[in-house]
């Protein structure tokens, strides 16, 4: 190992730095919190270590990754062979079955040309590194633009989520892999029950003025949507291993085209239904700063769920079926609540944003699109309906 890679206290002759995110920071909803807590950082014996178990040349540079999940812990490594990423794997998201599982996948979507960032393997051809019972992975550095709202780039997301479906239909997997997503029953509505009693040990009477109204609506509208779902046998359609977390920050693109998927930490085994209107939500959700979270619109962008998901259809060997369109909209709904609740559960906050703050935001956002539900449906439908069949 080069010698100037011995420690992170001073021992470095390149400098630590704060690079600018190659990805987009806006805030988001889930994928389903698993750990609430803020990763600490990669001390520089660890880095040291496990930067040696790779062969990428003399390091030149390092720089704290801040942004992306807060969760898991990274590192921007310049060397003479390039640029790379080291991810620590998030406590809960590091069981060594679950990253070897997640990593056959990466290997079997890059076969296919499928846009990765790519796994770096280490000098004795393992794709991750164990040390100190934490687990470590190297990835090429990327970069690329922020998704910028577009019709275009809506249908491109749709594209490549086609064809990371597509690819993996058939592709074998372990028994252990995740199931849970965001259509929830009796686990769910035992979280809201304590929600009240949660955020009142995080926040005043006065700025909880109003809020069990909230909570109560919130509670309601997911029960209808639940029940919407189940009505049209949402266990016994097909089951595919998705991304489970479809979100604009972890599409990278160029030119109009997405070159990267990053974040496979929270792949799972659901419908792809789930996937595609989760994606829908996080792409289609007007937000802003976090700061600002009680002047976030109200609104969607429609025009970007239409594209996306009309986008889907035309690529796909599957095209959805009259099923998976009816419960569409209210699977966003399920997520936009599921995924607001849970991590606020847990921590009484939603990231920096007062609980409270944020669930009025999403009563409103659920305000305004609940009476355009039947719109949704039409306007996901695609030009030339294909028989009801997965056959």
């Amino acid at each position: 190992m080069d010698q100037t890679c011995r420690s992170r206290r001073g021992k470095y002759n390149t400098p630590v730095t704060h690079e600018s995110d190659n990805i987009d920071t806006t805030p988001r909803l889930g994928p389903l919190v698993d750990d609430a807590t803020v990763s600490e950082a990669i001390e520089g014996q660890d880095l040291a270590i496990v930067l040696s178990r790779y062969d990428v040349g003399a390091i030149e540079r390092i720089a704290d990754y801040k942004k992306g999940s807060r969760r898991a812990a990274k590192i921007l490594v310049g060397t003479t062979k390039g640029k790379y990423l080291l991810k620590r794997r998030a406590l809960g998201h590091d069981v060594r079955s679950q990253v070897e599982f997640a990593h056959s996948v990466q290997i079997e979507l890059e076969a296919h040309r499928f846009p990765v960032a790519g796994l770096v393997s280490t000098m004795d051809d393992n794709t991750f590194v164990e040390h100190e019972g934490r687990i470590y992975e190297l990835f090429r550095f990327i970069n690329g633009n922020r998704f910028d709202k577009s019709n275009p780039a809506a249908a491109e997301s749709g594209r490549i989520l086609t064809h990371f479906h597509d690819i993996l239909r058939s592709f074998s997997y372990e028994s252990d892999i995740k199931t849970n997503t965001y259509h929830q029953g009796e686990v769910f509505f035992s979280v809201i029950s304590e929600l009240n009693d949660v955020l009142a040990q995080h926040e005043s009477k006065e700025e909880l003025e109003g809020i069990a109204d909230t909570i109560a609506f919130l509670r309601e509208q997911f029960e209808h949507a639940h029940k919407a779902v189940e009505r049209v046998g949402f266990t016994s359609l097909p089951t595919n291993i998705v991304h489970g977390d479809w979100h604009p920050g972890n599409t990278l693109y160029k030119d109009g085209e997405i070159i990267a998927v990053i974040d496979f930490d929270s792949l799972r085994l659901s419908p792809r239904i789930t996937d595609i209107a989760n994606g829908a939500l996080q792409f289609s959700m007007r937000m802003g700063s976090p700061a600002d979270v009680e002047n976030w619109p109200d609104s969607f962008r429609g025009h970007t769920i239409q594209s996306m998901v009309q986008a889907y259809d035309q690529f796909t060997k599957l095209p959805m079926m009259a099923s998976e369109r009816t419960i569409f909209p209210s699977l966003m709904i399920e997520a936009m609540i599921v995924e607001s609740v849970i991590p606020i559960h847990k921590t009484g906050s939603f990231g920096v944003v007062r609980g409270s703050t944020f669930l009025r935001m999403i009563e409103r956002k659920l305000n305004w699109f609940l009476p355009r539900v039947e719109r949704v449906i039409e306007v996901i439908q695609p030009p030339n309906r294909d028989e009801d069949s997965f056959a």
